[in-house]
């Protein structure tokens, strides 16, 4: 299926879209669309303080609607499309952390150990 020119891909096989849509009154929406058949439809409703309230209208019974953070918190761990991904930190940086952790570490032991030399008398 190639997308049409109001239309953006989703998901990672991109077999599904988002296509734009305007009603006559001038309110827009999102209709999330198969090869077979409209699945969701993406819209608002206007609230008493002036503002919008998204409304999810699952349009078949394979969509989820996620209430909490989770379905946010899953995307993102995912992967960002902002900017691309962090490269690896070089070897040596992590050699050079491991040398100060164990010398901070060292420090602490024999900082303990001198303090309960000086409280036990030894």
């Amino acid at each position: 299926m190639q997308p049409g020119p109001d239309s953006l891909p989703l998901g990672a096989t991109g077999s599904l879209e988002v296509l734009s849509l305007r009603s006559a009154t001038g309110e827009h929406a999102a209709l999330v669309r198969d090869a077979a058949a409209p699945r969701a439809l993406l819209s608002t409703t206007r609230l008493l303080d002036g503002g919008e309230q998204i409304v999810v209208t699952p349009l078949d019974e394979g969509v989820e609607v996620r209430v909490d953070g989770d379905a946010l918190a899953i995307w993102l761990a995912s992967g960002s499309l902002i900017g691309p991904a962090r490269p690896a930190l070089p070897g040596w940086a992590s050699g050079l952390g491991l040398v100060l952790v164990v010398t901070l570490a060292g420090l602490v032991l024999v900082g303990g150990a001198t303090v309960f030399s000086w409280l036990l008398g030894w």
